[in-house]
């Protein structure tokens, strides 16, 4: 989820260009700049694993490990920077998820929604919000445009498909780093949380960008996290990047079943790769 977000941050002008002008190559000059996405996601037990000993980061794990044992959630998610907005809209259980991506730049929009059963992952969309989230050639997107698109993990795109679309990689993507302080009370819907702060740092985010987050907990043994919230200060290469992403609807149903008809990605790659002859004088 964070690594999305920032990746969506970070191209915030190429995502508006593509969607504003029907040039095919509008993004291809910044998609380069994006954070690579396709590394192994983090796991809920890495996270667990570190930050610092002390109340605050106690509280994190113990709210994040609560989450990752729940059966299923609702988040929605709001990020701005660079003139742009994204939304995203996810309901995930433990094994399959999906989530609605809408990113509006200076009046425009571009859209993709992604499921995940099992070990296939799904996506349908606009040409620029495939060749952004995806990551796929202007070429492949405009071919791959307004129909299920099925991805499997032998694709390369899988593991940054299929982010955030489990209960567990929603909680891995939460977590604060070091130094970890807080557990300052506040108040969400009249009922009493607590709120911790840290750095944000991960997938896209390093400790140069002096990111910070803050994270909203309830209280007690079966503390649940609801809501995250991150701050990337501007650059004199970009502006100011905000995050925001609430979680509700703890153990809801989620049924999540693939689309009726898809086609699968490699197929789309096949069709849209141009191959050459050399031409030999003898």
């Amino acid at each position: 989820m964070r690594k999305l977000l920032v990746a969506l941050g970070l191209v915030a002008v190429g995502v508006g260009a593509s969607a504003c002008t029907s040039t095919p190559s509008a993004t291809s000059t910044t998609i380069a700049n994006v954070p690579s996405t396709e590394a192994s996601p983090t796991t809920l037990q890495a996270v667990l694993g570190t930050g610092s000993n002390n109340a605050a980061a106690e509280a994190m794990r113990t709210a994040l490990k609560n989450g990752g044992s729940r059966p299923s959630l609702h988040y929605v998610s709001t990020s701005v920077g660079n003139g742009l907005t994204t939304t995203i809209i996810g309901d995930v259980n433990q094994t399959s998820g999906s989530q609605t991506i809408v990113v509006s730049y200076q009046g425009a929009k571009a859209r993709i929604d992604i499921e995940l059963v099992g070990d296939e992952a799904y996506f349908r969309g606009d040409p620029a919000a495939i060749e952004v989230l995806i990551n796929l050639t202007a070429t492949q997107s405009a071919a791959a445009a307004g129909q299920w698109i099925s991805v499997v993990p032998a694709d390369s795109v899988y593991q940054s498909t299929a982010a955030a679309l489990t209960v567990g990689s929603v909680m891995s993507e939460l977590a604060l780093s070091p130094p970890i302080t807080g557990e300052r009370p506040t108040t969400y819907d009249d009922r009493s949380d607590i709120e911790i702060s840290g750095a944000w740092i991960g997938d896209g985010v390093t400790a140069k960008d002096h990111a910070t987050g803050e994270l909203q907990l309830t209280t007690g043994s079966e503390s649940l996290p609801i809501a995250f919230h991150g701050l990337m200060p501007p650059t004199a290469g970009a502006s100011r990047f905000t995050v925001s992403l609430v979680v509700s609807r703890w153990g809801e149903p989620v049924h999540v079943v693939p689309p009726p008809s898809s086609v699968p990605l490699a197929t789309i790659l096949k069709d849209t790769t141009t191959t050459t002859t050399q031409l030999v004088v003898v």
